[in-house]
Formats: C-alpha cells, sequence, structure tokens
C-alpha cells in the first residue's frame, strides 16, 4: 500500500516507512521522558541526531546545548569501518575555564560565507546535567546514558563546537571576521 500526500510536492510514502517512523517517534519520547528532563530542553540533541551539527536552545527558565563529537573506527584487514558520533547534551552549561587559542573559519545559521573566529582549544565545561549519546552506525544503535558528574574538560572539535553554541546563548549571533578580508597568495 501506498500512501500519496497531496501538499504540490511528489511525497509518496510507504504505510510500513511512516509506521517505522510513528514507532521510533514513540520511542523517543518515551526515552526523553524517561529522563525527567523538560522535552524542548532535548531540541539541540534531536536536531544534532537528524541533521548533523551541534545546536542550542533556551527559554528564560533554562538553555540547553548538543554538541557532537566524530571517532572513526578502520579495520585494515576487512577494509571496513563505521564513524560512532559522540553527542553530548548539557542542561545549563557554563564554561568555567578555557584555556588556549585556536583560530578558526565557521559557517553558522543564514550567513553564506564562513567567518574567521577565535575558540578556546580545552574548556571545562559545568552543567546542571549532561547526557552522553553514541550512535553507532555499524550496529544501527543509539545508546545514550546520563553522566554522574557535573563538570567535563572537553578539547579541540567539542570544546570549539561547546564555545559556539554558548556565545549563541549569550550573544545571539556568532560574529566573526569575513572570509573576504582573507588574502590570496599563489605558490610558485
Amino acid at each position: 500500500m501506498m500512501v500519496n500526500m497531496d501538499n504540490g510536492e511528489d511525497a509518496n510514502m510507504d504505510a510500513e516507512e511512516i509506521r517505522a517512523i510513528f514507532r521510533f517517534s514513540a520511542l523517543e519520547k518515551n526515552l526523553i521522558s524517561s529522563f525527567g528532563i523538560q522535552g524542548d530542553l532535548f531540541l539541540p540533541f534531536l536536531l544534532s541526531l537528524k541533521a548533523g551539527g551541534s545546536w542550542s536552545y533556551a527559554t528564560e527558565e533554562a538553555k540547553s546545548i548538543a554538541v557532537k563529537d566524530v571517532i572513526t573506527y578502520y579495520d585494515e584487514e576487512n577494509r571496513a569501518g563505521y564513524t560512532l558520533e559522540k553527542i553530548y547534551l548539557f542542561i545549563n552549561p557554563e564554561i568555567i575555564k578555557g584555556e588556549g587559542v585556536i583560530f578558526r573559519l565557521e559557517k553558522c545559521g543564514e550567513r553564506k560565507e564562513r567567518e574567521l573566529v577565535e575558540r578556546p582549544y580545552r574548556i571545562t565545561l559545568r552543567a546542571k546535567r549532561m547526557l552522553l549519546a553514541e550512535v553507532n552506525p555499524g550496529l544501527k544503535e543509539i545508546r545514550i546514558r546520563e553522566l554522574n558528574k557535573k563538570k567535563i574538560l572537553l578539547k579541540g572539535t567539542p570544546a570549539y563546537s561547546a564555545a559556539h553554541e554558548l556565545e549563541h546563548l549569550e550573544k545571539g549571533e556568532v560574529k566573526g571576521t569575513p572570509i573576504w578580508t582573507f588574502e590570496y597568495i599563489k605558490d610558485q
């Protein structure tokens, strides 16, 4: 059986696929409620899982960020592997210590081009609650658990991403130096 959604687009879906989406959504809803955390604070996690990247969200009462890190495992003998995604969800996060300076290009939101920004290489982040999801595409599993700590040391990409998302929450727009201020240099 095929279901045709007449909304002006070619959007035919198999009924089995629709059932699978509803089943996944129900599992997701149950998982979220099992943590006893306000549901909308999970939005950054859901966006990171489904769209990729790191995300932030805030209300007047609370804020949350999701920060993604990746590790690729590859078996040279079998010539196969997978990329494990680690998605951290921090509830009411704050940076309590930053260390080092990394210059990097970032693209954010509606901006067309990337911009040069400065980020700390290492941060110590404190949060009311911390969750960690490990997304394993090799096994098609999403394992999620609460971390039993209130502080964590992040370095490299997770640190840059956390600093970026917290800048969103504090200042709204992330601002940097436009890429068109760079110079091209042709090597001979």
